[in-house]
């Protein structure tokens, strides 16, 4: 059973560990959210109406709406309360939470980028005993994906059509000199472990924060790239595709991440890298291998995009209806 929590009254920010964090109590109030510990001093749960947010101390991950987000610091218990990293809430949650508080120009969504991962001698992972690697599933779902995606009144430029090497800095530049409005590259996954599954969605960290994968920030961490300048965006666009494919796809979650990829940072649009499941698990990499699966894969990403699009529509003023004309009959 849950225990209700009365939110702290003016709960101030703690600087913990040398990183400013902010009481989840702020958070949840600031969003009419009510509190309840699900295991107390340790998973705290925020909901309302339209949002249930749920995150745990420790953990670098916050669930919204049941979908996991990673988080550039973990979560930390703070007299008797959780607290958040500020940035996580500034470059996270905010933008999933409040876009229309966004200050940056609201991205146009007409012609995107469809980057298959690898190819020619670059043939990514491989499942040897499946006889086939990741170019190979790659380049088959994003041709699939430009289909759908024009059938859907998208237009849509692919970074490569055959099994050929393209270099990560022309991918990017590829996109940058379309003009493109979104930049989804798509990938297979491999872990060590062939019991891991699932899909999972990479982004920019803002400047500041580190990896996914890291504990700490990098001096190199600091600098602010060329895609930083859509970090709101990229994070609701990561979270509505991820999301769509988990989900239509049957996967787990594994959230939307961060890193800087070389094919992300010099974006001049915002832009993501799926990984769309594992191919070193055998169940689920002779899901990868099939055609069928291939095509579904691509209606989930399109499905995504569409959700993200839908977002920059409701948030984009209704244009004024024109002034009545009194000479006319």
């Amino acid at each position: 059973m849950l225990a209700v929590l009365a939110p702290a009254l003016h709960a101030e920010d703690a600087t913990l560990e040398g990183i400013l964090y902010r009481p989840f109590s702020d958070v949840a109030a600031r969003y009419g959210l009510k509190i309840s510990w699900v295991t107390p001093a340790q998973t705290l749960q925020a909901q309302g109406q339209y949002c249930t947010l749920e995150a745990t101390a420790n953990e670098r991950i916050v669930r919204l709406n049941r979908e996991p987000l990673a988080l550039g610091f973990p979560i930390v218990e703070h007299q008797g309360m959780l607290y958040l990293a500020k940035s996580d809430f500034d470059r996270n949650l905010l933008p999933l939470l409040s876009p229309a508080q966004i200050p940056s120009a609201i991205p146009s969504l007409h012609r995107i980028v469809i980057d298959p991962g690898h190819g020619g001698q670059d043939t990514g992972t491989a499942n040897p005993a499946l006889k086939t690697n990741e170019k190979i599933n790659t380049l088959d779902t994003g041709l699939r994906l430009a289909d759908e995606l024009r059938k859907r009144g998208y237009e849509v430029i692919l970074t490569h059509t055959k099994d050929v090497y393209v270099g990560l800095p022309e991918r990017t530049l590829i996109a940058n000199q379309a003009k493109a409005d979104l930049y989804i590259s798509v990938h297979f996954n491999h872990a060590d472990q062939d019991y891991v599954s699932g899909v999972e969605t990479w982004i920019l960290p803002p400047p500041g924060q580190p990896y996914t994968n890291e504990p700490r920030p990098t001096e190199a961490d600091k600098l602010a790239l060329p895609g930083n300048r859509f970090d709101d965006w990229n994070v609701i666009a990561g979270f509505s595709i991820e999301r769509a494919v988990a989900k239509e796809l049957g996967a787990v979650n594994r959230g939307v991440k961060r890193e800087h990829l070389k094919v992300l940072g010099g974006l001049n649009m915002p832009g993501l890298l799926i990984e769309c499941g594992f191919l070193s698990n055998p169940a689920e990499g002779r899901k990868i291998i099939s055609a069928d699966y291939h095509q579904k894969i691509a209606l989930a990403i399109a499905d995504g995009v569409d959700s993200y699009k839908a977002t920059l529509d409701h948030l984009r003023p209704t244009p004024a209806a024109p002034p009545p004309n009194p000479t006319k009959k």
